[in-house]
């Protein structure tokens, strides 16, 4: 499985990017003088490089939902969908899963017969965890799939959230050794 695709991040995050740094530079050298100038070209700058991360989150789930009406086609029919910070994962019970990640946005299938060590990991660090995930080994690499991330701090492992994100884990994890014990059939 592969997560990122160069050619598509260096377009569609890229040029962005690079625009940015531009206008930040221009501001920054030749439009100090003009102090109202100056600040639409920063505000500009900013929020193009603040916007690149939402943009390819969007983009990620309109792909995905497009694809969905070729599933069929393809004969791929998935009992789950999951939507991560990072891809969205359609579990099929006969042994695949399909993946649309964030800098790949492409259909990818996963033969989930080659996937080892599936379990639930809940970030306890103390008395709280900032991240809760499903992960999986798949032909020797980690896969992590997020249910929880806080940016800032940790939360209990008895709020509300962190319960539900750990449900959530497990019943992937439970999807997926059944999709796999199914696929070895």
């Amino acid at each position: 499985m592969k997560k990122v695709n160069t050619s598509y991040l260096a377009i569609w995050a890229g040029i962005p990017a690079v625009v940015a740094i531009i206008l930040a530079i221009l501001a920054f050298t030749v439009l100090m003088d003009n102090k109202a100038v100056f600040v639409i070209v920063a505000f500009v700058a900013i929020g193009i490089a603040v916007a690149i991360p939402m943009f390819l989150e969007s983009k990620m789930k309109k792909t995905a939902k497009a694809l969905e009406a070729g599933f069929q086609a393809q004969g791929f029919t998935y009992q789950y969908k999951f939507e991560a910070h990072n891809a969205v994962y359609y579990i099929d019970q006969s042994g695949r899963m399909g993946v649309v990640a964030r800098y790949n946005p492409e259909l990818q299938f996963v033969d989930l017969s080659k996937v080892t060590n599936v379990r639930v990991n809940d970030g306890k660090f103390g008395a709280g965890t900032s991240q809760v995930s499903c992960e999986f080994l798949l032909d020797g690499k980690k896969v992590r799939i997020a249910t929880l991330r806080v940016s800032r701090g940790t939360l209990s492992m008895k709020d509300k959230r962190v319960l539900e994100a750990i449900s959530k884990a497990d019943q992937l994890c439970s999807l997926l050794n059944t999709a796999k014990a199914n696929a070895k059939a």
